[in-house]
């Protein structure tokens, strides 16, 4: 299969919609195969050891988020990199950028592993696991910690590839992995009744093969560019100051996420117990799906954006973003239809006899999903602003979206309704973090209609 794109210029050239379909749809398909890592486990895990194999898991995923922020952090800032050197036509920068990305991966998951081994059990303890939960969900992160090289590489790969302008060979790094982590699971969770230790495995291994699938592409004949050994060293500090500061924001984002999912955790078990920790890990599974997959839309706006900034063809940059905002949007009005026709089916596919755990979920979800239809304008903003470079901008809407906007109600809200207010927390963050976007997003375009008027007098 070919995956390379004989014209270079086509970023510059090609029907915007086309193209953004060209990189969003299979970054939206590789999303979504990457939520089946966050679901499979625990559909598995659910069936086998009950609401408790959920909690469990659930208790280890602000761990296995604040890994994938390190893979946003360095993935995100060097695909940003790689789409301005690559418009610039500067490819031989490309290649020392993408060698940078390799090298910050490996240092920073040595680094995440160290400390992640050593303050297992605080973590989940500030997580929110209770005595019953710690056993399960502490040998769950000690296997899914050996994993953490092959996340980070994998994800920030996917990234730099499909900066290169291959999405779909990007959308391969996910699909690999989903599909060969739902055959583990059946075998390793099933057949050998290793439930949470079993599940874990499959993860790892899944991963670790994924990472063997971007290392493909960079020694291929079809790459667009070719990653050498001599790619591969410490970055000057140019270059790192450069990846991270595109990357902090999403970094950020993320980080808060860890930080967020922890208090939620706290939250929900003080007011709901065991029980409303697994039904959260349920939400959080199925948000992967029914949220996730629009942010790959804003992934694959970002390309586009970088190249024709950098290429200075400003009407194409506010044209992707146009559509782009138009197609999340769509996506999570969907999202949200088939959350609230299907609620009871979507739960149940995680555990069919816990008619408490079904009940609590259902309702939790239709609070937690209101604001959901005014998300896609917030999503892409973002990624826009990191496409563009604008490192402080996206930064500063990050910590505004995530850190004041979700962590005050969570704060407050809880006290006064009690479980409820946990779950009001989401829709309130959402309404809120759009229209801040869209005064973020108003000026930006303005920007752009007056630099291309200037360009073309």
């Amino acid at each position: 299969m070919n995956f390379n794109v004989d014209d270079r210029r086509f970023m510059e050239t090609e029907n915007v919609p086309r193209l953004l379909a060209r990189f969003a749809v299979p970054a939206m398909v590789g999303m979504i195969a990457s939520a089946i890592y966050n679901i499979v486990d625990r559909v598995f895990v659910g069936h086998m050891m009950g609401p408790d194999g959920i909690a469990a898991i659930a208790l280890g995923f602000p761990c296995m988020l604040l890994c994938f922020a390190l893979a946003v952090l360095v993935g995100v800032g060097g695909a940003s990199r790689t789409a301005l050197q690559l418009g610039a036509k500067n490819e031989e920068g490309a290649m020392q950028t993408v060698g940078s990305v390799v090298f910050l991966c490996l240092a920073g998951s040595l680094l995440f592993m160290t400390i992640g081994k050593t303050a297992a059990e605080f973590i989940l303890r500030m997580s929110g696991a209770s005595d019953a939960l710690l056993p399960a969900s502490k040998e769950y992160l000690s296997i899914i910690l050996w994993g953490v090289p092959f996340a980070t590489l994998s994800f920030a790969g996917s990234c730099v590839i499909r900066a290169c302008g291959s999405p779909k060979y990007a959308m391969g790094t996910q699909l690999v992995g989903a599909v060969l982590n739902i055959i583990l699971d059946a075998w390793f969770v099933v057949w050998l009744r290793m439930e949470i230790r079993g599940a874990a495995l499959a993860t790892v291994i899944s991963q670790g093969i994924s990472v063997l699938w971007v290392a493909g592409y960079f020694f291929s004949p079809y790459a667009r560019i070719r990653l050498r050994g001599c790619h591969v060293s410490a970055p000057d500090r140019e270059t790192v100051g450069r990846i991270l500061a595109v990357g902090a924001p999403p970094f950020l984002m993320h980080l808060t996420f860890v930080l967020i999912h922890g208090l939620i955790n706290v939250s929900v078990s003080r007011y709901g117990g065991d029980l409303a920790v697994s039904s959260m890990g349920i939400i959080i599974s199925l948000d992967s799906l029914l949220f996730m997959p629009a942010v790959a839309i804003g992934e694959g706006t970002q390309p586009i954006v970088g190249y024709n900034y950098g290429a200075r063809c400003f009407n194409r940059v506010r044209l992707t973003i146009k559509w782009a905002v138009g197609a999340a949007t769509a996506f999570y009005i969907l999202s949200f239809s088939a959350i609230y026709f299907n609620t009871t089916f979507l739960v149940r596919m995680f555990n069919r006899s816990d008619h408490a755990l079904i009940d609590l979920t259902s309702r939790a979800m239709r609070v937690a999903y209101l604001g959901i239809p005014v998300m896609g304008l917030s999503i892409v903003t973002g990624f826009a602003l990191q496409g563009l470079g604008r490192a402080r901008d996206s930064f500063v809407l990050s910590f505004i979206r995530f850190g004041l906007l979700l962590l005050l109600p969570l704060a407050v809200l809880p006290r006064f309704l009690g479980l409820f207010g946990v779950w009001m927390t989401f829709p309130l963050s959402d309404i809120a973090g759009s229209a801040v976007s869209f005064l973020y997003l108003r000026r930006v375009m303005m920007e752009m209609k007056n630099a291309d008027a200037g360009e073309n007098k």
